[in-house]
This record gives structure tokens, sequence and C-alpha cells, in this order.
């Protein structure tokens, strides 16, 4: 298996839930030795979030921090602290979620870990930031949802704010810090310093309201929420169809006569009302109903082949059921089978990154917690495998069973 380009790089962890564990993961799935450490009496709320993979297993966990080691540590201890002390020598790269001041209470920041290891990169990932007036509220993802302008935007025409299902605060948080780590790394292979990587996930929230944002700081106009619909380009919207429904765009005036004739409605690109994409947002009142009306009279299947086969834009609109079965998902093998040998059988939706010279790789399962406190404390701490044990028996450390590597 060809090695990862982060291999040989090695990265505390103390993040626990979404944001902090997905950064991690993508490391570790680029090749980096990723340390999670938990609490032992207190770990990763996930490890507990229904639906379970199996009475061991939370599908919520697995699909967040496979690709690492985990250790249980009680940072509360003076012991357990001076293990990770030791530990913060080892690692090139800390992340931690923790509320801000908790990493200063612990002594386990970035400036504790500076003194320790002048070279680490450093990323704190929070809701807020590490300072401004709301610093310390904790960032849960369907308020950063709110108050970064998703939900503003977000719902049907006359009708309230939606939330996304999916946790997008949550997963720009983590991706966001991985690419500021990615940039950290490169700097110090450069130039031999660490970095400090202050990561608000509300930053980030403001900072994916992108054009929609500008277009306002520039004019003023609040957007008016228009579900599937595109107000800067019409016709752009889904539809529903004799047996489902599908999403369309006409994203230029080139496409527009083409889009009409796979309609069968060559008239509507001589009307003037609908002449120009200016035209036809003006007129969307009168141009939208009639494209329903023709929509509903055949198949999604035969409407999405039409247009295809017109070179315009379209697809359908999957439930969770039929996603995995497109074939273009098939083909780019997005879905692993795993065998844990604990819960079984198990899936693993693939992360998207594709390096083919150096590709990401699923090599380890989701750790039990504290499963690889002994080896981490001889490893990373450099304890003698008896001092490692004297710890575990103390009970500031938890040390479980250990599973087998995949591959």
């Amino acid at each position: 298996m060809p090695v990862g380009p982060l291999a040989g790089v090695k990265v505390l962890d103390f993040t626990q839930a979404f944001s902090g564990p997905l950064c991690t993961m993508i490391l570790g799935e680029f090749g980096a030795d990723v340390l999670k450490v938990e609490n032992p009496a207190n770990p990763d709320e996930t490890r507990t979030w229904p639906p379970f993979v199996a009475e061991t297993m939370s599908s919520y966990f697995s699909a967040l921090n496979r690709n690492k080691r985990s250790i249980a540590l009680d940072l509360k201890s003076d012991t357990g602290r001076a293990a990770i002390h030791r530990m913060l020598g080892w690692a090139d790269v800390v992340v931690e979620n923790f509320t801000p001041g908790v990493a200063e209470t612990l002594t386990i920041d970035f400036e504790s870990a500076k003194s320790i290891n002048p070279s680490v990169v450093y990323c704190s990932i929070s809701g807020f930031g590490q300072d401004g007036p709301y610093r310390e509220r904790k960032g849960y993802d369907p308020v950063l949802q709110a108050m970064g302008g998703l939900m503003g935007v977000t719902g049907e025409h006359g009708r309230g704010p939606v939330k996304s299902m999916i946790p997008i605060a949550d997963y720009l948080g983590g991706t966001t810090a991985a690419v500021s780590i990615l940039a950290a790394l490169y700097r110090r292979q450069a130039t031999g310093h660490g970095e400090y990587i202050d990561l608000g996930m509300l930053d980030a929230m403001v900072a994916l309201t992108s054009t929609v944002g500008t277009a306002y700081l520039h004019d003023g106009r609040v957007p008016p929420r228009s579900g599937t619909e595109n107000p800067t380009r019409v016709p752009s919207s889904a539809f529903e169809c004799s047996d489902g429904q599908l999403i369309q765009l006409v994203p230029n005036q080139r496409q527009w006569r083409r889009f009409c004739d796979a309609l069968a409605l060559p008239a509507l690109a001589d009307d003037p009302r609908f002449e120009s994409n200016l035209d036809r947002i003006t007129n969307q009142a009168a141009l939208y109903p009639l494209l329903r009306r023709q929509f509903l009279t055949r198949p999604a299947r035969d409407w999405i082949s039409a247009l295809l086969d017109a070179g315009i834009p379209a697809g359908p609109i999957y439930t969770l059921d039929a996603l995995f079965d497109d074939p273009q998902v098939v083909h780019r093998e997005m879905v692993s089978s795993l065998d844990h040998p604990i819960a079984g059988p198990m899936k693993a939706i693939r992360l998207p990154y594709r390096l083919r010279e150096a590709p990401t790789a699923i090599s380890k399962l989701p750790p039990a917690i504290g499963e690889h406190t002994v080896e981490a404390l001889i490893e990373a701490a450099e304890y003698s495998k008896e001092e490692a044990q004297a710890l575990v028996a103390s009970g500031a450390a938890k040390q479980t069973f250990n599973m087998r590597l995949m591959g």
C-alpha cells in the first residue's frame, strides 16, 4: 500500500463530538499517526449516540474516528497530566475543541505545549473563536447554522428557516481546521516554526456565505428564501415529475433554447417575457407554472435523459436509500466494507480526497476507549511497560482489549 502524504506526522487529539474528530480523521487518512485522548470516566459522548452498528459501536462515533488510536487518561490528575506533558514533546500537531479556557486549566494549552515543543502546530477549534464577546459559548451545529446566515437564506418562499439535517457547520469547521493544519505543517517544514490556529466555526460559516454575502455587502438587499430555486439563474429549480423529482438549471443564455426544445416547449424560447435571464428573473412567476405543468407529464428519468442529451445540467433528488446505489457513487467506491472484530461487518463512507500517488486509506478501525493506552504511553510518553501498567493500576489511565488492525 502506498505511504500517505502525512506519514510520520504525529497528532495528539483532544477532540470530541464532530468537528474536531473529523479534522483528525482527515489527518489520519492522509497517513498521520493520530492518538485520541479521552477521559476514562467520561469519554467522547458520541460513543453512546444511537443508532449503533452493534451493541458496542455507535455509527456516529465510527463515522468520525477511524484511523486513530485511543488512550484513556484522567487529565485532572497530576499523573495523567504528567503523561500528557511528555506526549506533547512527541506530537507534531495538537488539536483540541474544549470550551475556551479549559485547555489552560488543564495546562495543555498552546503556551504550555510550546514551552515543551517549540515547533508544535496547535489547533483550537471552538464555536466562536478564542476571543470576542461570544468566546465562552459552546458551539453547536444548529445554532451556528442559524447565526452564520445559512438558515437565514434556506427555506421555501414565504415560510420559516430550515436547518440542514447534515451538520454543515460541524463539517465545515473540521475540514477548515484540517486545511489550516496542512498549511501550518508546510510552513513549519520551510521555517522550522510552529503555529497556533484559532478556528472559530462561526467564522467558517460567515465565510460560507461567499457570493451571497458579498452581494448583500454591495447592494444591501437581503435575499429572500427561494427553496430550490436560484434567484439569479432562471429557470433553476426542483420539479415534480409524474413519478418523482428532479433538479435542473440553465446556467447561461446559450442553453435556454436547448432547454425549451428538450421540454418540447420551443415557443418559450421566442416569448419576449423570457428572452434573457433578466427577463426570466422578472417574469419567473409566469414561467415556473408553465414548466411545472410540463414536467408532470413524464417520469423524472425521461426528463433527466432529455435534458442531459441537450447539455442541460439535471439530476435526480436522492434520498439516502437511492444515493448509495447510484452507479457513479458505486463506481467511485465511496462506501467501504470493514470487518470489525466486535461489531462485525461495517460500512464506512470514504473521504473525498483522491491522491493518485499517495491515496488516503482506512488503515485502523474506530478504537475502543483506551484500546492503545499502554502502547501509547510507552511509545509517545517514553514510559517503561511497568510505569505504564502502574498508571493504569492507579486509575489515572484505562486500558481495554486490543482489536486487530486492518490490512
